[in-house]
Order: C-alpha cells, then sequence, then structure tokens
C-alpha cells in the first residue's frame, strides 16, 4: 500500500510540473515574447556614401500588423524617443486583415510621423493587398495624409545638405505588384541607392539593377524558432533562406527584420522576439 500511494503521489507531481511548465510556455510564447521589443543594432557600409550621410541612423520597422494603438505600438514610440532616428523606413503590412483596422490604428501611424515629420518612408505589404481595393486605396491615403511617404514602384532622393542618396520604393513582391526597373527610372548609376521591399524575395527579382541596401520584412523571423534548426514557417520562396538578419547577396546588402507583429494565423513567438532595427550608414 504504502509503494502504491508513493507512486501515485509521483505521478501526481510529473503531471502538476508537466502542467506548469505547459502553462509557462504558453505564457511565454503567447504573451511575454510577442510583446518583449529588441533593439537590433548593424552597421553597413556603402561604397560612394556622401561624406554627410556617413553614421546617419535609419530605423527599419516592418510588419505591424496594427488593429488598434496598442502595447506594442506605444513601446515602439517609447524606443523611437531613446534613438532619435535620422530616418524612418517602414516595409508594409501597416495593418492586419480587415479594412477597419485602417481607423482603428490610424492615431498610432500619426503620432508616430507627427514626431518625425519628414523622415517616414515606407512601402506596402501583402496584407494591405489582401484587404483589396478600394481599400488599399484608403490605407495609402491614410498614411500619406499621416505624413508618412508611401513610395509604389518609384524613387526619391533623401538630401543632407547639398548631397542626396536614393530611396527606392516597390510595391509587394509577395503579391506580384513589385516593379523595380520603374523604380529606378531616372536614378544615376554612380549615386548611392536604398531600396525598400515588403519580402525578401526582391532579391531574386533583380535583372541588373545596382543598389546598395535591401531592406524588407514579411518573414516575422519565422516567428518560432529551434536552436540549429531552420524557421519552419517562412512565407517565402526561398525555404527560410533569408529569415531575419544581415546577407550580403551579390554585393548586395540585404537586411531582413523580424517585424512587430504577428501572423493572425499563428500568434505565437519562440526564440525569435520582435525588432527594431537601427542600421548605421558607414563610407
Amino acid at each position: 500500500m504504502k509503494y502504491i500511494k508513493e507512486g501515485k503521489s509521483k505521478k501526481l507531481f510529473f503531471l502538476l510540473s508537466f502542467l506548469f511548465f505547459v502553462v509557462i510556455l504558453i505564457w511565454y510564447g503567447f504573451i511575454f515574447e510577442p510583446n518583449n521589443i529588441q533593439i537590433e543594432r548593424i552597421s553597413v557600409k556603402i561604397e560612394n556614401l556622401p561624406e554627410s550621410f556617413d553614421n546617419i541612423k535609419i530605423v527599419h520597422l516592418t510588419d505591424f500588423h496594427s488593429d488598434d494603438f496598442g502595447k506594442r505600438e506605444k513601446r515602439v514610440l517609447k524606443i523611437l524617443e531613446n534613438i532619435d532616428p535620422d530616418l524612418i523606413f517602414i516595409t508594409g503590412d501597416f495593418i492586419d486583415h480587415s479594412s477597419e483596422d485602417i481607423k482603428s490604428c490610424e492615431k498610432f501611424w500619426s503620432e508616430l510621423s507627427g514626431r518625425y515629420q519628414g523622415k517616414v518612408f515606407g512601402v506596402l505589404g501583402n496584407h494591405e493587398h489582401w484587404i483589396g481595393s478600394p481599400d488599399i486605396d484608403a490605407i495609402s491615403k491614410m498614411l500619406e495624409n499621416n505624413g508618412i511617404s508611401i513610395l509604389n514602384n518609384e524613387n526619391q532622393k533623401i538630401f543632407q545638405g547639398d548631397e542626396f542618396i536614393y530611396l527606392l520604393g516597390v510595391d509587394d513582391p509577395d503579391s506580384k505588384k513589385d516593379d523595380l526597373p520603374k523604380a529606378m527610372i531616372g536614378t544615376e548609376e554612380n549615386i548611392s541607392k536604398i531600396l525598400l521591399a515588403h519580402s525578401p524575395d526582391i532579391i531574386d527579382n533583380l535583372q541588373g539593377e545596382k543598389v546598395d541596401l535591401i531592406l524588407a520584412g514579411h518573414t516575422h523571423g519565422g516567428q518560432i524558432v529551434i536552436p540549429f534548426i531552420r524557421p519552419f514557417w517562412v512565407p517565402t520562396k526561398n525555404q527560410g533562406k533569408y529569415a531575419s538578419g544581415l546577407f550580403k547577396v551579390n554585393n548586395i546588402n540585404l537586411y531582413v527584420n523580424r517585424g512587430i507583429g504577428l501572423s493572425p494565423c499563428l500568434p505565437i513567438r519562440f526564440n525569435c522576439p520582435p525588432e527594431v532595427t537601427v542600421i548605421e550608414l558607414k563610407r
């Protein structure tokens, strides 16, 4: 009888320990890590970078999937206060999945651009396209009205004093809306170029166009990353090859940001926290 009671006690202990572990894992993956925004700092060397752009600070944001002015959005604004960026580039998926998200998150985008007037640029992502026309036009208009310059297969000169670089932006490669040759029109060959694209798949769409740095998102870093194993969920045609981080591809710098928000189909992160990226340009 004594051994039976001890056996039951051990089983109960292991069962309770297992349930405790599961609860902690659920809390960590669904609540803690998705809100634990990390600051990633990198430096990128660019040939022919104008002297006035040396050491300039760019903040790269992506994949907010905003449906409200929530905890993550407020945390981003607080982080930006401490960074004091020279430029902010956003690579798509501003909203989540509904046209109703446009108005509900407008306050955040208005406050962001209001604090950094003339410094915020972006491109659209696949979630903007998923909700369809005419709502995608309403999204672009809302962002533009709130001071965020959307580059849709076009380029713009970014000035520092009398010197400038080209900022290029393509529409979403995942939706096959990108047109890089069109975005290159009017650019000079020997001037430094930064390209914004929602998906890192843009790297395979280059047809000899020379750019110095590509900033992309879309992957969320895989959201669930088991050490030493490639992320199992990365929605690109490269099977997770460019899941997150800095890559050198055919002498082009490609940075893939893990994003701020979550996929509505997979609202969990593990070993893949959201990020705000600070990029320092170097000559």
